[in-house]
Order: structure tokens, then C-alpha cells, then sequence
């Protein structure tokens, strides 16, 4: 007579009863295994609950700390947002309160101070209002403390990457004007030419790029030709005969 083969329940109710043989068998890592998971599921829970009750205090502190550099009291502002980096360093408020700190700190006259916490704000220039915020009080500081070229540079990324043409336009007339004032004339010129091109033609600011960039590029211009003394032609001053 042939053997019955196993059913699906037989193989069930085997399986099961192996199951339970072995954690007969294995009882204490059994314990010990579902203590673990216990353990570790019990981290994991008090810590996004302590990130959440950690957000929300950052949250609370930033909004009375915004108040009160709004109200124009920074006498204890630089001090509160120091404190509060320490805090708050990882949560999403820790840019925003970079970004008053830098403010509050060029407010003060302590622009060296500024660079700092305005240039870790930036996360990606053009990314977010922040980042841009950030960039603007990052390139005052350097003017401030008299870095023109780094100023520049700011100024110049802040016009090539912010997508508003407001902010666009601020920060190529902040270029331009540095590079005039620090005799960089061609350069400016370039810029204000950048300007034209982003302003539109019934603007009335588009006409006063357009005589600065003229201006920039008369005072940059070389001298063609130099006046001669009177009864020598050109090219024979300096003991230069023409035709040599």
C-alpha cells in the first residue's frame, strides 16, 4: 500500500511544532532577543519624541527672540542667539537664528562677528529666501570690515543665482558700485550692462544703468591720443621721427 502524501496542514502543523521545540530550546536568547527589540523600540520613540518636544521649545524661543530684535532692542539679542545655537544647533530654526545673529551683530558695529553666522546660514544661494537673507548681511559685513573683494564675490553670486530680479538687480548694483569705487571701471561697466539687460525698457532705472555703464566705460577707456606740443606732428615727439 503506498504511504499518504502530506497534506498542507500536516506540513503546518509540523512546522509549528518544530517552532515551538526550538524556542523550548532557545527560551533565555528567545527572552533576551524580544528584550533588544523592546529596548531599541523604546529608543526610537523617545527620541523622535524628544526631537519633537526639542522643535517645538526652538520654535517657542525663536518667535519671542524675532519679537524682540523686531522691536528694535538688540541690547540682549546677540547674547539670547548665542545661547540659542548652543541649544538649538540641529533643529530648522538654527539658520533663522544664524541669520538674526549676523543682523543683530552688524547693527552693533561688530561686522567681523557677522561673517560668521551669515555665511553658515547660506545653505544653497538661490535655494530659499534664507539663503539669500543671508548672503546680502554676509556681503555687508565684508564691506564693513573692508574686504572689498570678498564683498564682490558675494555680491556677484547673489546676481547670477537668486531668481527674483529685485534681488537679482541689488546685488549687481552692489557689485558695480565696488568695482567702481575700487577703480575696476571695465568691470563695472560689465555689470551695469548685466543691469540693462535685466531691466525692463519702460523702466525708468534701465536709463540710469544705462549712463552708468556709459560713464564706467568713458573713465575706463585709455587715452587715444596724447596732445602734441605745438610744431610737432604725431609721432615725432620723444625724439620718435615718423615714418619709424
Amino acid at each position: 500500500m503506498a504511504e499518504a502524501r502530506p497534506t498542507g496542514e500536516d506540513r503546518f502543523v509540523a512546522a509549528t511544532l518544530k517552532l515551538l521545540n526550538w524556542a523550548h530550546n532557545n527560551t533565555r536568547a528567545l527572552i533576551l532577543g524580544l528584550g533588544a527589540v523592546a529596548i531599541v523600540a523604546f529608543g526610537v520613540r523617545y527620541y523622535v519624541d524628544y526631537q519633537q518636544r526639542l522643535r517645538e521649545a526652538a520654535a517657542t524661543e525663536i518667535r519671542s527672540i524675532r519679537l524682540q530684535a523686531e522691536s528694535g532692542d538688540a541690547s540682549q539679542t546677540v547674547e539670547q542667539l548665542r545661547s540659542y545655537l548652543v541649544r538649538f544647533s540641529g533643529t530648522p530654526y538654527a539658520r533663522e537664528a544664524q541669520v538674526l545673529l549676523a543682523h543683530s551683530l552688524l547693527l552693533r558695529n561688530r561686522a567681523s562677528e557677522a561673517i560668521e553666522p551669515a555665511r553658515q546660514a547660506i545653505d544653497e544661494l538661490g535655494k530659499d529666501p534664507l539663503s539669500t537673507r543671508a548672503a546680502f548681511l554676509l556681503a555687508a559685513a565684508y564691506e564693513q570690515v573692508a574686504d572689498t573683494a570678498a564683498a564682490i564675490s558675494v555680491y556677484e553670486a547673489i546676481g547670477a543665482r537668486v531668481k527674483h530680479r529685485s534681488q537679482k538687480s541689488r546685488g549687481l548694483e552692489g557689485a558695480a558700485r565696488l568695482r567702481a569705487a575700487s577703480g575696476d571701471r571695465a568691470g563695472a561697466a560689465r555689470i551695469y550692462d548685466q543691469l540693462v539687460a535685466l531691466t525692463p525698457e519702460d523702466a525708468v532705472q534701465r536709463q540710469l544703468y544705462e549712463m552708468r555703464a556709459a560713464e564706467m566705460r568713458t573713465a575706463a577707456a585709455p587715452l587715444e591720443t596724447v596732445e602734441a606740443p605745438r610744431g610737432v606732428r604725431p609721432g615725432e615727439e620723444r625724439g620718435v621721427p615718423e615714418g619709424q
